[in-house]
């Protein structure tokens, strides 16, 4: 693990408790250590067992192994999708400054609440909240935004993002 507590390489496993132990109880402090450039690797890897955790709860919550395939695929491919908006919307109405690698990051390491969002009883509402949050908090850093510009860039990323996954499930006419 590099000691800004992102994994590296073979290591996925092993620093994936303490590199989610950091985002989830010091966000501030974990984006303000995370690296803007260094590849996709990691912050992939990290999505990608976060997506595989979560799947596996939905799975013994009675999803299927359909579930479990179309949550892994839909968080991964979620996450690119989100973060080219957020670059757009940060970059053409907010001014932000970071490109595609650094939202990306903060778009992967703001997934770590995903593992809890198969919870009952409204907790894994409580992980997706907590996601856009961790999400807020990375961007502030990354595109050196004040919190406004970081929420509204959320919100209207998340609004385009739930039209465009809307838009193909219903074709070209939304109801």
């Amino acid at each position: 693990m590099s000691s800004t507590g992102e994994f590296e390489g073979a290591a996925v496993l092993e620093g994936f408790p303490n590199t989610w132990k950091r985002v989830m109880t010091d966000p501030r402090g974990f984006f303000a250590d995370m690296p803007e450039v260094g590849g996709l690797q990691a912050p992939l890897a990290f999505l990608g067992v976060s997506a595989v955790i979560s799947a596996a709860g939905h799975l013994v919550m009675g999803w299927g192994l359909g579930g479990f395939l179309r949550i892994v695929l839909w968080q991964v491919l979620g996450a690119f999708v989100s973060a080219a908006l957020y670059v757009l919307v940060a970059q053409h109405l907010f001014g932000g400054r970071a490109g595609f690698e650094a939202t990306f990051r903060v778009v992967a390491y703001a997934a770590a609440p995903m593992v809890l969002s198969w919870l009952p009883w409204r907790l894994g509402v409580l992980a997706v909240l907590y996601g856009a949050y961790l999400t807020i908090i990375g961007l502030e850093r990354v595109h050196a935004f004040d919190a406004t510009r970081a929420v509204l860039t959320v919100v209207i990323g998340l609004g385009a993002t739930w039209l465009l996954f809307a838009a193909r499930r219903r074709g070209p006419f939304l109801p």
